[in-house]
């Protein structure tokens, strides 16, 4: 696909994918987000500055005042050009910190949109090895750390150097003997607190792991709160979760702590050094080293001080918090994402869509060749896989559990990659296709046919898009959902609960299988996609899944023999391989294995009888 056929989302997902990963310390990130906002970031930061000017000049200001006051002078003026100082920074600070705030909240969103982006990219494999709710922290408590280091806590900082700067040099100007006392107060508490600073990250990360591990615990018991329940389990899993909760609570209480340490020294380090200049200055005063005047706004530094030392000490506690917040985000942005790139030599494909059935001919070819799958390195699950489902053909895939039926479905659909060997489909390997352009001809039913929250006409129309209110009409009575729509008090507008918890297993698979209807794919993928069903909608169903095999090819796992029994091929599959290929009766006759599955797991009654007596 050319640039100009590229759309503008798969050009950012192109750039998304080849995007340099953090650095170690997520700085580097924290800058390339920071690069859009760069004009009204130095916008605010010069608002800052100003107003830093002014408010370093008041202390000036008010020497002023008091030396007018001591020569008996008018005060109008200097009292005038103080006001305007205050007022000034007031008002220029305010609206810096408001700038910076907002921008930082903006390029938060940047990373959190960044970071969602690739957490729904990432292969399947990698939340097969990760619990969901330790991936979803990283989204969640992750980047509120991260606010703090690109807003007004860290971005501040900059003012409140020039501040600290501009202080000193003022000071240096009144009596650098006073200000050689300050610094060296400064230096012996700042030794003192530089360890404490340096295990800031280590408790922040702690202390995030832990957020991780009892959010993962948590989303664990609440996607199986039926079961706790059912169990009386619920003190068993509160214990666990209350046990990452308590690692958690432990470690933020170490990181708390630590904070403690730099703030209270941070307020000793300028009390002290009043203290001490109140002593040296007061000495100095009476010798006549210096005036009164340049004492009292020599002090009034010295508090000057406080605020933005206060700010630093605090910016330095927020980068390690940061740091350590980067270092697992960016464990997501170093994981490699599922690539959509489109080799310009590739000839497209169907549309995802198809409004009329074509016929068989539209219907796509679907060969394994040699292909070999492990999840694990020592536990391979498909060996040398080989077969070939012809267009418009009906298989169904038939084996003991654990031979890789539901693996060879997921193959196809790219959630993994063989190891060696080809999966072609109408002639193309399939991993030279597009991975957005293979999914879309592709319509997978999975067992439990998950449902997202939201109505059911939103669950239904999920994958098909703009469709006529008549076709939806007609694919509800195709897939007997009508019964259900009549019941719920909104119809086809009831919100169906988060996961559709408010349908049955049967209601979630026949909306499902609607979905297929209204999308009409070439390549139709059922994953034991009727188990739920009881055998009267099962029935009604099979006249809607028959049509819809008729304009497509469909490969089957069922447990019922009735469903397996009608396909146009069945393949058997055993320990990795395809063992032996056929129709019902055919293996029925031929395979010992087929007949113990047919007589055992897949037995049903309405196909018994049509099995041969001898076999």
């Amino acid at each position: 696909m050319s640039d100009r056929e590229m759309t503008a989302r798969e050009r950012a997902l192109a750039e998304l994918a080849e995007r340099e990963p953090f650095d170690a310390s997520g700085l580097r990130a924290l800058l390339r987000y920071a690069k859009p906002h760069r004009a009204i970031l130095l916008l605010g930061i010069s608002l800052g500055i100003v107003g830093t000017a002014a408010a370093l000049a008041q202390p000036l200001a008010a020497r002023e005042v008091l030396e007018t006051i001591g020569a008996e002078g008018s005060m109008t003026t200097p009292l005038m050009l103080l006001v305007a100082l205050v007022l000034v920074d007031a008002l220029l600070m305010g609206v810096h910190l408001y700038m910076l705030e907002k921008t930082g909240e903006r390029m938060v969103l940047g990373i959190r949109v960044n970071l969602i982006e690739r957490l729904l990219r990432l292969p399947v494999r990698e939340y097969d090895q990760r619990p969901m709710g330790e991936l979803l922290s990283r989204a969640g408590s992750d980047t509120t750390l991260l606010r703090a280091v690109v807003t007004a806590n860290v971005l501040d900082a900059g003012s409140s150097v020039l501040m600290v700067g501009g202080s000193i040099a003022v000071m240096a100007y009144l009596d650098w003997v006073l200000l050689l006392v300050v610094l060296g107060v400064l230096v012996v508490i700042a030794g003192f607190v530089a360890p404490s600073v340096s295990r800031i990250k280590e408790a922040t990360e702690t202390a995030q792991e832990g957020v991780g591990q009892m959010t993962a615990a948590l989303e664990r018991a609440l996607g199986a709160i039926r079961t706790v329940k059912a169990s009386t389990a619920e003190d068993r899993e509160g214990e666990r979760v209350g046990e990452q909760a308590q690692a958690a609570y432990a470690a933020g209480v170490r990181s708390a702590k630590l904070d403690a340490i730099v703030g209270v020294a941070t307020g000793l380090a300028v009390q002290l050094s009043f203290l001490v200049v109140l002593g040296v200055g007061g000495a100095r005063v009476a010798s006549g080293s210096m005036g009164a005047a340049d004492l009292i706004a020599f002090l009034l530094y010295i508090f000057y001080l406080a605020a933005p030392l206060a700010v630093l000490a605090n910016a330095v506690t927020e980068l390690q918090k940061a740091s350590a917040a980067a270092n697992r985000i960016v464990e997501v942005e170093r994981m490699p994402i599922e690539l959509d790139i489109v080799p310009d030599s590739a000839p497209p494909m169907a549309v995802e869509r198809r409004s009329e059935a074509p016929g068989t001919a539209m219907a796509p070819e679907v060969v394994f060749d040699g292909v070999e799958f492990s999840y694990r390195p020592d536990v391979p699950v498909l060996q040398g896989t080989s077969f070939r489902v012809e267009p418009g053909c009906k298989a169904a895939l038939v084996g003991p559990s654990g031979a890789g039926k539901s693996t060879i479905l997921a193959l196809l659909e790219r959630f993994y990659a063989p190891a060696t060997g080809t999966i072609r489909l109408d002639g193309r390997d399939i991993g030279s296709i597009p991975l957005r352009e293979l999914r879309r001809q592709i319509g997978y039913v999975e067992q439990d046919a998950p449902v997202l929250a939201g109505s059911l006409r939103d669950s239904l129309l999920y994958t098909a898009g703009d469709v006529a209110d008549d076709e939806v009409a007609a694919v509800v009575r195709a897939s007997r959902l009508e019964d259900l729509a009549a019941r719920l008090p909104d119809g086809l507008d009831s919100l169906v609960g988060d996961r559709g918890v408010q349908l049955s297993g049967g209601e979630r698979q026949r909306l499902a299988i609607g979905r297929l209807l209204l999308r009409r794919p070439r390549l139709v993928l059922l994953d034991e996609a009727t188990s739920q069903l009881d055998s009267v909608n099962e029935e009604a169903l099979r006249s809607a899944i028959d049509e819809l095999a008729r304009d497509c090819t469909m490969i089957v796992i069922a447990h019922r023999l009735s469903t397996v029994a009608r396909s146009d091929k069945i393949l058997l599959l055993d320990g990795g391989a395809i063992r032996a290929t056929g129709t019902h009766e055919g293996l029925m006759e031929q395979s010992d294995l087929y007949r113990d599955l047919a007589r055992g797991q897949l037995l049903d009654g309405d196909v018994k009888a049509t099995a041969p007596e001898s076999a």
